[in-house]
């Protein structure tokens, strides 16, 4: 996408501030859109990344039957994010976090980092929209070397007549 769009769907501008952009343009941003469809995880992932944390941080003691029911709880509350947005949660947990967050740390750390991801993609949607609604083909009104010649005599005489002729 070029420099030009994606500084655009960084602003915080609203439907009545965003421009109309033009077919080139639009058609960038739908590739945009369709592209920004993140993967879901699998629960092999989510897994993968719960283990690892709970390895690399202190958590409570629990007995393997307990510590398979944590786990399957978590695989279920954090199987519906998509999976960019859990790898940069865990980034962040991995940084911030000195004990195993809870389910809700977890969601409080992914929520502004979807919450980014999706404004970008639904200004791209809007600017869409706008374009599919208020775009038209720039009209082609072509001016004759003897209309020109004519509005050029017109002008003249219009100066003339006024005295202020060059």
């Amino acid at each position: 996408m070029p420099s030009k769009l994606s500084v655009l769907l960084d602003q915080g501008l609203n439907l009545a501030d965003l421009p109309v952009v033009g077919p080139v343009s639009a058609g960038q941003l739908r590739a945009y859109v369709d592209a920004c469809q993140p993967p879901m995880p699998e629960l092999e992932q989510v897994n993968r990344m719960l283990t690892r944390l709970a390895n690399m941080m202190p958590s409570p003691r629990m007995s393997d039957e307990e510590a398979a029911e944590r786990m399957a709880t978590y695989r279920r509350a954090l199987a519906s994010h998509a999976l960019p947005d859990l790898h940069a949660a865990f980034d962040q947990i991995l940084r911030k976090c000195r004990f195993f967050p809870t389910i809700a740390e977890i969601e409080q750390i992914i929520a502004p980092i979807r919450a980014k991801r999706m404004a970008r993609v639904n200004r791209a949607g809007l600017l869409l929209m706008k374009h599919e609604r208020e775009w038209a083909p720039p009209v082609a009104d072509v001016v004759s070397i003897e209309e020109v010649a004519a509005l050029r005599r017109e002008a003249r005489d219009g100066l003339a007549a006024s005295g202020d002729q060059r």
